[in-house]
């Protein structure tokens, strides 16, 4: 990656921590033998079967030869940061280093060790670190194998893009000579170099123009990450700017140079121009902060020795667990956080994160259920599965009251049947007065048994617990009374029963009677028993 250094360099100490010895158990990737498109893939599988639900991995297409650009997940959080590596053919010991990092956190994630003072369980099970670790497996295959790795047909064409040099340890483009990290819709009109394919620095006829890059913006925009960081090498400087807006300034600024001081690699300063590469389209597009990591010393138009990569490990072991949790913080502050119980309604899908591309397989039955953050159309939830999130739909506040023995109530006039107790669940169905069954109950709202299933009634005029008492028995009314509909002040009826005797059938609290009479059979209130 070629920019203008100007300005300040700050310079920082590499400080190499304290290893965590088990931390270091892991050895599924070899960190120190050269990262093969076949041996990377091999890798990216086996860790995969090795941590079953921690690490996940898909393939985003494939290159112009063929070649899968492979996608991993680390982690089960709904939070994400994202890193690459391999945009250039010759730098592929940055597929290395990301492909050590999955490797590390997840044997820590494992055991609940800590590493470099992270607990990597907690972290993980709140970040999703995303890696492609390869981002141009046919220019690496290309730089490692030369061109007898691809289509004799197409090989003498490599080689005229190689300035008719079959040595292709120089190789930096992809198969199609076209630089990728020219490649991306920032700034792309003032980039500078070849004009026609070539081994370095052609940035083609347009941004998006190779398969490599519109996979991997097109995937950048579904991980949705809070921070980048984009690995290349060498010259072990670091870049994090690129016409940063004031208000991110400061915030970017700060992670850098903590970045800077774990690793050793001096800031480059901010400066005109530039343009092109991944770190530039994210900033501007996403506004967020993205890292360009120079890996190794300088070496001149090859690969960095092997022999240096115990050392940029060293150096970058810590980092990807710092940009992890800053990345963390980062979404969380973009939710409400809230702590309050629902009940939901309805079956639904879980989703990693709130948006309908991040819908998983798994279910989410209706219940209750205490929303620890919302965002938009979406509440976060404690699930079996981690934190999960679930569409808001159909919910009320609070808790549902679920009869065990269903509960005698009675309606005194006709009510309007509604599918859940939510105003906008209307039925077209009503019910008669009279007396019925409810099997839960939510504030106002009561669910009761009708003909046509299980409904809900807003209560208006109801008795609940209505259990009258059958008798047999004359009671002697010595004024005038009322006669009631129902055992309720609002059903009164325009009869009025003269003193005398009455037969009452039914009692209900102490002071109702149901009785028949010449002028008419109804409730009366109040009596003097005979």
């Amino acid at each position: 990656m070629k920019k203008k250094i100007i300005g300040f360099l700050l310079a920082a100490s590499l400080v190499l921590p304290v290893t965590d010895q088990k931390a270091e158990a892991a050895d599924y990737v070899n960190l120190t033998a050269t990262a093969t498109y076949t041996g990377m893939t091999a890798d990216i599988k086996e860790l995969a079967t090795k941590y079953p639900g921690l690490i996940t991995y898909k393939s985003l297409g494939k290159s112009p030869y063929g070649r899968h650009i492979w996608a991993v997940k680390l982690g089960k959080g709904d939070a994400t940061v994202f890193y690459n590596g391999s945009h250039h053919g010759r730098e592929w010991i940055t597929t290395n280093i990301t492909m050590e990092m999955l490797d590390q956190y997840a044997n820590a994630y494992k055991n609940k060790t800590t590493f470099e003072g992270y607990n990597v369980f907690n972290l993980l099970n709140d970040v999703s670190i995303w890696f492609v670790p390869m981002v141009n497996p046919d220019g690496v295959t290309l730089q490692q194998y030369g061109p007898n790795a691809f289509p004799s047909t197409v090989r003498s064409s490599l080689i005229k893009m190689n300035n008719d040099s079959t040595n292709f340890k120089r190789w930096k483009a992809n198969a199609q000579g076209i630089d990728p990290n020219r490649q991306y819709p920032a700034g792309w009109s003032n980039i500078e170099g070849p004009t026609s394919p070539s081994y370095k620095n052609y940035k083609g006829t347009k941004p998006l123009q190779t398969i490599e890059n519109q996979l991997l913006y097109n995937f950048t925009y579904y991980v949705d990450p809070e921070v980048t960081i984009s690995y290349h090498s060498a010259g072990r400087i670091l870049y994090w700017h690129y016409n940063n807006t004031p208000e991110n300034y400061t915030r970017d600024y700060n992670m850098a140079k903590v970045f800077s001081s774990m690793t050793g690699y001096s800031l480059v300063a901010p400066a005109p121009g530039g343009g092109g590469g991944y770190k530039d389209w994210f900033i501007s597009a996403f506004k967020r902060p993205a890292f360009t990591p120079e890996l190794s010393y300088a070496v001149n138009e090859t690969n960095p020795p092997l022999s240096v990569i115990p050392e940029e490990w060293r150096r970058n072991r810590k980092a990807g667990l710092y940009i992890a949790n800053e990345g963390k913080k980062l979404w969380e502050g973009k939710l409400t956080n809230t702590n309050y119980l629902i009940t939901k309604f309805d079956n639904t899908y879980l989703y990693d994160r709130p948006g309908t591309q991040y819908k998983t397989t798994l279910r989410f039955n209706a219940q209750p259920a205490t929303v620890i953050a919302e965002k938009g159309n979406f509440f976060r939830l404690n699930t079996v599965h981690g934190k999960k999130w679930v569409t808001k739909g159909n919910y009320v506040i609070g808790s549902v009251t679920n009869y065990s023995t269903p509960m005698p109530m009675l309606l005194t006039e006709p009510l309007t049947l509604y599918d859940l107790p939510l105003t906008n669940k209307i039925t077209t169905r009503t019910v008669p007065a009279g007396e019925y069954k409810a099997v839960k109950s939510y504030k106002n709202w009561y669910a009761i048994q009708t003909p046509y299933g299980v409904k809900w009634i807003q209560a208006k005029n109801v008795i609940v617990n209505y259990k009258p008492i059958a008798i047999n028995k004359q009671i002697n009314l010595t004024t005038v009374k009322n006669l009631y509909t129902y055992p309720l002040e609002v059903r009164k009826t325009p009869t009025v029963i003269q003193p005398g005797t009455a037969k009452a059938t039914k009692q209900w609290k102490d002071i109702w009677y149901y009785i028949e009479t010449p002028q008419g059979n109804g409730w009366v209130k109040e009596y003097t028993a005979q």
